[in-house]
């Protein structure tokens, strides 16, 4: 897989790159395919003219005179089977040319070239895939994709009061001062990243995916688009978390600059402490404590994100060999009640992130990371409830196809990503290394 990256994206290349090295299967499945990441005001990661208006093989309108030589033409009339016809895009007359060549070497016979007879190969009904690496970031994230999918810049409005009522001051002539109850208005912006891959279908996987040669009836290579979308959606998952900081690009972890450092033990070394369980559930509590104290306990509901680790430890280690066996997660969510302004008792869900854990080509560091996140809030005079963080998406898969300068079908997927906004930096709370350190 090619990956063209510009000077300020180069981080995420990077991590992408590490990432396909470590699932073979992914890596053979993008063989032959690009992926470019790139500002989108850069023209040479710009979206393409022709991706709102695109224009397909078979349009007459589009199509110039063929191209055949003498042997061609009579192979042609002998044997039609053994002629394929090549459409090349000429920019400058803005046509197709129909070039027609003989078929050389494009049909692959995948039995002929093994050591067995056909009739002596038993074939499994099924490819093995290799598993692949994932991340939860959909289920604590709020994608929006806003008004135009085609803008350089992403735009959050905001609107705040001003002013203050009086009091025994109605109808003074000495009153002078305005303290009128006003409403003003605001804004938070990001640019956009560009994120496209492309990937061809010749003519020989095209015969391939029709079952000639193939036991299964369909090649890996034909599932391309799918791995692509994998590729793209862990560099995704990447900016939501950890932004780029080369395009001023926020992530959850860039939002508040100051991430905290656990004054307790880890939750990896507490399993070998004196009462583990307690500890952690204490630990624990007091995190959230200080979450929900910042903002006088508005959040009606919160997500804890943690390495796949650390959520083993919470969830496996007895709150008491004496007292409770059951594990620290369970007493927690059992006995903590803390209150909302409404009275109520916060939702808690515990949920596990590979791209936090330490030693990973996302996070190389020796420390993992811990999110406390609220996702919404009521805001506003009729306590509206709304998202305390977005992650900007103006278009989050758009596949048209790329004009090629060969016969190849070759294809284009863009996503344009504007990475997290968040008016509520309270919301979000970061930790680093309370789960290993």
């Amino acid at each position: 897989m090619n990956i063209n990256a510009s000077g300020k994206c180069s981080r995420l290349a990077g991590i992408l790159e590490k990432a396909l090295l470590e699932n073979s299967v992914a890596s053979a499945g993008l063989r032959g395919c690009t992926i470019d990441i790139g500002e989108a005001t850069d023209p040479s990661f710009g979206v393409p003219q022709h991706a709102r208006d695109a224009i397909f093989v078979g349009d007459a309108a589009w199509i110039d005179k063929g191209t055949v030589d003498a042997a061609t033409e009579a192979l042609l009339k002998a044997s039609p089977d053994k002629v394929q016809m090549r459409p090349r895009w000429d920019s400058a007359a803005q046509k197709w040319h129909i070039d027609f060549k003989p078929m050389a070497g494009d049909a692959l016979d995948m039995i002929g070239g093994q050591l067995f007879s056909p009739w002596n190969i038993s074939y499994m009904s099924r490819i093995f895939k290799e598993p692949l690496s994932y991340s939860n970031v959909n289920r604590y994230v709020h994608y929006d994709s806003g008004s135009n999918p085609w803008a350089e810049i992403y735009t959050l409005y905001l609107e705040q009061y001003s002013g203050w009522a009086m009091a025994a001051q109605t109808g003074s002539l000495q009153n002078v001062m305005m303290s009128d109850v006003n409403v003003r208005d605001g804004m938070m912006s990001a640019p956009v990243i560009n994120i496209s891959g492309t990937y061809s279908l010749t003519l020989e996987e095209e015969i391939r995916n029709n079952g000639a040669g193939s036991p299964f009836g369909q090649s890996p290579m034909a599932r391309k688009q799918s791995y692509l979308n994998y590729a793209m959606n862990m560099l995704k998952a990447v900016i939501a978390i950890y932004g780029n900081a080369e395009t001023d690009t926020d992530g959850l972890t860039t939002i508040n600059p100051a991430i905290i450092s656990p004054s307790t033990d880890c939750l990896k070394n507490m399993v070998t402490a004196t009462q583990p369980g307690y500890k952690m559930y204490a630990s624990l509590a007091q995190k959230i404590n200080d979450f929900l104290t910042i903002s006088d306990n508005k959040f009606n509901k919160f997500v804890i994100v943690m390495s796949p680790e650390a959520l083993n430890y919470l969830r496996s280690t007895p709150y008491s060999e004496v007292y409770d066996p059951s594990a620290a997660m369970k007493i927690f969510l059992g006995n903590y009640g803390a209150q909302t302004k409404e009275g109520g008792v916060p939702d808690i869900e515990f949920i596990s992130e590979p791209l936090l854990k330490a030693g990973s080509i996302f996070n190389p560091g020796t420390a993992d990371y811990t999110m406390i996140l609220a996702p919404s809030v009521g805001a506003g005079p009729s306590n509206e409830d709304q998202p305390n963080y977005v992650f900007g998406s103006p278009l989050q898969k758009f596949v048209f196809p790329a004009i090629p300068g060969q016969y190849n079908t070759q294809y284009k997927t863009l996503a344009r990503l504007a990475g997290i906004i968040c008016p509520v930096p309270s919301a979000i709370r970061i930790y680093k290394g309370y789960g290993v350190q």
